[in-house]
Formats: structure tokens, C-alpha cells, sequence
């Protein structure tokens, strides 16, 4: 008798990671057939063949009745839960959208899984947390490990902890086969502007083609962040599926910090553009400017052999400029 075709169902197929975890699975598990919701965007061009293997499902994840229903449309093996409002910033401007989005949509989702439970649905399910349950780096407290002590400041850092934390009672609660990885800062092509190293990028290609003035603001250049190209991010989403441990939190990150001011340098030097000028931002600091945040990704290298093969510097940044340079 065939094996059954893996399902996969990914919340948010058309954002950041989920457009690259979609394009992951196509290229390297062939069999899956791929469910995934979609909010405000229509479902991205794909081919016949494409069509008859990957679905899209509009669904606002705020909606308990509409994932239910997505739920048990698909009855998937794999759930990737990627679906959320990402961005920092954002959440001080509107905390109760972001703390409703990311917290009430979760439980929308894990109570839907698990009104149907039972022997034949009982699906591996991968939560997106984020380093930002950590809170800024203090010295002598690097790198963090998932024991280190979680000091959200900011809205978006208290919906993720939240939602990391709901993962573990459901976990532990209900038998749900739920994985939590802390993902630290991650980049790559199609990332939004709105994200520090890619509107740098943006800057620089618009700057390339004398659409702007040859400058770019800049705030903190001195803060350092562990990142990791996402196309490394997304493959260790799929190995957390195959091999980690209901319950438990692991870090996804390079174990590397680089500062924003290298990391500005290099897409300088990528640039035929050789008179930019950096330009202090005078609105003053964000509340989670600065400091170091590094994360240890032992525990998680240990549950999966996973680490990134994509070099940061090298590689990814000269991807995301190229795909700025693309677009503009």
C-alpha cells in the first residue's frame, strides 16, 4: 500500500519566511502536498504543475471559525505556524493590534488543532518565537541560551513570549506534539524595507539609479544582532518538524553577532555608488536599540545537525542588494 502524502499546512505562506519555506519544500520534499493561508495579499503566480500539489486558502488567523475550518479542510501532518505581525516597530505604534494578532490568533489555531484530535490528526506543530523574548544584551550574558532569563521590551517581544509559553501548556496540557524555536535576526531576498539591513539595501539600489539623495539615515550603528540568511532559517524549520522534541524551546540563530556598523560597510563596498553619506537620525534611539544579542544554537544543533551553511556577509547580503537592485 502507498504511504499517504504528507500534508503541510504553513499560516502565512505568502510573508517573508513562509514565501521561502513554500519555495524549501517544493524544491526538497517533493511528495508534500502544501496547504497555506493567506491575509491581505493575493496567492502568488505558480505553475500548472505547481497547482496541483500547493494550496491557498485566504484566512484571517483572528478568525477562530476560519482556521477551524482551514483545519479541517487540510488535516495536515506538518504546521508551521508563521503567520504574525513581525515587525518591532509597529507594535509601539499599535500594541493592541500586534498583541491580538500574535497572541489570539495562536490560540485560535492550537484550539482548532485541538477540537480535532485524535488518532488519525495529531500533527507536528512548529511555533515562531523570536530572540526578542530575550530582551537586550548585558555583559557577562552572552551568548543567550534557552535557559537565559526572558526580558521582553516590547510589545512584539510580550506577544512572543506569550505566544512561546502557549506552546508549552498546550504542550504539556493536552499531549499536542508542539516545537518553540526562538528565531534570531534573519534576512534575506524579499525582505521588507521596513527591516534594517534591507531598507539599507533598498537605500543603496534606489541610491544606484539616482532615485533619492545619496544619503541614508542611520541610528544605532554599534548594535549587534545574530543573523542567519533564511534560507538556512527555513530549512531548520523543516528538521525542528523531523526531529525536535515536543515541549521544548531551541534556538535557531548563526551563534555570530555582527554589528550594523560591518554590516553597513560591506553593502558600501558592494556599491558602485561611492559618495553616500550617512546621516544621524534625529528622532533619537529606539527602546531596543543597542546592545548585543547573540544566541547559542548547541541545544538546537545537537536535536537536528542543522547549522547555516549560507554565508552571511559573503552571500546574503550581496543576494538582498541584488534583489533591491530588481525591484527598484
Amino acid at each position: 500500500m502507498d504511504s499517504p502524502v504528507e500534508k503541510v499546512l504553513i499560516t502565512g505562506i505568502t510573508g517573508f519566511a513562509g514565501h521561502h519555506l513554500l519555495e524549501y519544500i517544493k524544491t526538497n520534499h517533493i511528495d508534500a502536498e502544501i496547504h497555506g493561508t493567506i491575509f491581505s495579499q493575493g496567492p502568488p503566480v505558480i505553475s500548472s504543475e505547481d497547482k496541483k500539489r500547493i494550496f491557498f486558502y485566504p484566512c484571517d488567523i483572528r478568525d477562530k471559525a476560519a482556521i477551524t475550518s482551514v483545519l479541517n479542510a487540510t488535516k495536515p501532518h506538518k504546521i508551521f505556524h508563521l503567520a504574525a505581525q513581525s515587525y518591532v516597530h509597529s507594535s509601539w505604534e499599535n500594541p493592541e493590534a500586534t498583541l491580538y494578532t500574535n497572541i489570539i490568533g495562536q490560540s485560535n489555531l492550537l484550539e482548532g488543532v485541538r477540537s480535532q484530535l485524535g488518532s488519525s490528526f495529531s500533527p507536528k506543530i512548529i511555533l515562531a518565537c523570536s530572540s526578542e523574548e530575550y530582551g537586550p544584551g548585558r555583559p557577562g550574558n552572552q551568548p543567550f541560551d534557552e535557559n537565559s532569563e526572558l526580558r521582553p521590551q516590547s510589545p512584539y517581544a510580550i506577544s512572543k513570549v506569550a505566544q512561546d509559553f502557549m506552546g508549552y501548556q498546550y504542550a504539556r496540557s493536552y499531549q499536542m506534539n508542539i516545537v518553540r524555536l526562538r528565531v534570531f535576526n534573519h534576512t534575506g531576498p524579499r525582505r521588507d524595507a521596513v527591516f534594517g539591513v534591507s531598507g539599507f539595501c533598498k537605500k543603496i539600489a534606489q541610491i544606484e539609479k539616482s532615485k533619492i539623495p545619496s544619503e541614508i539615515i542611520i541610528r544605532d550603528l554599534s548594535a549587534v544582532r545574530d543573523f542567519t540568511d533564511v534560507r538556512d532559517v527555513v530549512r531548520a524549520y523543516w528538521l525542528a518538524a523531523e526531529a525536535c522534541e515536543a515541549g521544548e524551546a531551541y534556538n535557531v540563530c548563526s551563534g555570530r553577532g555582527f554589528a550594523f556598523k560591518e554590516i553597513l560597510e560591506k553593502l558600501l563596498s558592494l556599491s558602485s555608488e561611492k559618495n553616500i553619506q550617512l546621516v544621524p537620525d534625529h528622532g533619537g534611539p529606539r527602546p531596543t536599540d543597542g546592545g548585543s544579542i547573540i544566541g547559542d544554537n548547541s541545544k538546537f544543533v545537537r536535536a537536528t545537525g542543522w547549522r547555516p551553511g549560507i554565508n552571511f556577509l559573503e552571500t546574503t547580503l550581496p543576494d538582498l542588494l541584488n534583489y533591491w537592485r530588481e525591484k527598484s
